[in-house]
């Protein structure tokens, strides 16, 4: 899974599959891919920063993780990745459903630990570091899972599924896991937010001026631009137009579209102003990026 899919991972894209879903993926925070944009889904993420540093912003707030770190991604939680003083950043990642640790009865793991995690009640620690209780047993852990996946030996998903319910034991053991007191203001922001990107998911291919995004959210103009600005770290204006460079660079890499036709379909409406934007962006035209990626 290249950087470029990692920015599907949306609500609408399944992780693994219905037998397993579950699945890793690795990822470069570099020159070239500066930053993962400010996104969600439904399942929950476990992140290794194998080297380097970058800037996570989770539900509204930033925190910045370096090598060693673990970063927990809760379901439905807004998350981006941004580089920061022109430093690398590499991680692995495991994104999985809950649902696959939970049983069709109501047992004690369901109801003294999954379902509280489900409904906000539990809360998981977002950040561990190095120097919290258990951090080499939970490290350990999550290499185990990644190297079991990778292998896919007989009855691996047995396996798989036992350590993780040792892993969120090993949460609980160390008492890492937390009585969730959210600020009613911050899930009404975060709705928000979520309710105007995914309007721009869904409409990117078109003209979306800052008018109609602001009306999603019940705004004003002038409000809405500060709001998306101060949340996203980034103009709603740079926002549309990433998501359709993204968008474009996937197609780039998996049809055999014309360019121009490519440029039409993700919302530019003038060709050179894509092949600026592109260009600014990956350091390559259109053509070179669909032919080094291709090879």
């Amino acid at each position: 899974m290249n950087n470029f899919e990692l920015l599907k991972l949306k609500e609408n894209v399944e992780h693994g599959n219905y037998i397993l879903p579950f699945t890793i993926y690795t990822g470069d925070i570099c020159e070239t891919f500066p930053l993962v944009p400010i996104h969600w889904h439904n399942e929950i993420e476990i992140t290794v920063v194998n080297e380097g540093i970058a800037l996570y912003s989770i539900d509204l707030d930033n925190y910045n993780v370096e090598e060693g770190d673990i970063i927990i991604i809760k379901p439905l939680s807004l998350h981006s990745i941004n580089r920061i003083n022109n430093m690398d950043m590499n991680w692995s990642t495991m994104v999985f459903s809950l649902d696959m640790l939970k049983s069709a009865v109501a047992d004690g793991c369901l109801l003294k630990y999954f379902a509280p995690i489900s409904n906000n009640e539990h809360e998981l620690p977002l950040i561990i570091k190095k120097d919290t209780k258990g951090y080499d047993e939970i490290l350990a852990t999550i290499l185990n899972i990644f190297n079991c996946y990778k292998l896919k030996e007989v009855a691996y998903e047995l396996q798989l599924k036992s350590m993780l319910y040792y892993l969120f034991s090993i949460f609980y053991k160390h008492k890492l896991v937390t009585i969730s007191e959210t600020a009613v203001i911050t899930n009404t922001l975060i709705y928000k937010i979520k309710k105007v990107l995914d309007y721009i998911q869904n409409n990117y291919m078109k003209e979306i001026s800052i008018k109609e995004a602001a009306n999603v959210c019940n705004f004003s103009e002038y409000y809405f631009m500060r709001f998306f600005k101060k949340y996203t770290g980034m103009t709603c204006t740079s926002y549309i137009n990433l998501y359709r460079l993204e968008t474009a660079a996937s197609l780039l890499t998996t049809t055999c579209k014309p360019i121009m036709e490519i440029a039409f379909e993700v919302g530019f409406n003038n060709v050179s102003y894509f092949n600026k934007l592109f260009i600014e962006k990956f350091k390559v035209t259109p053509k070179k990026f669909r032919e080094a990626n291709k090879k």
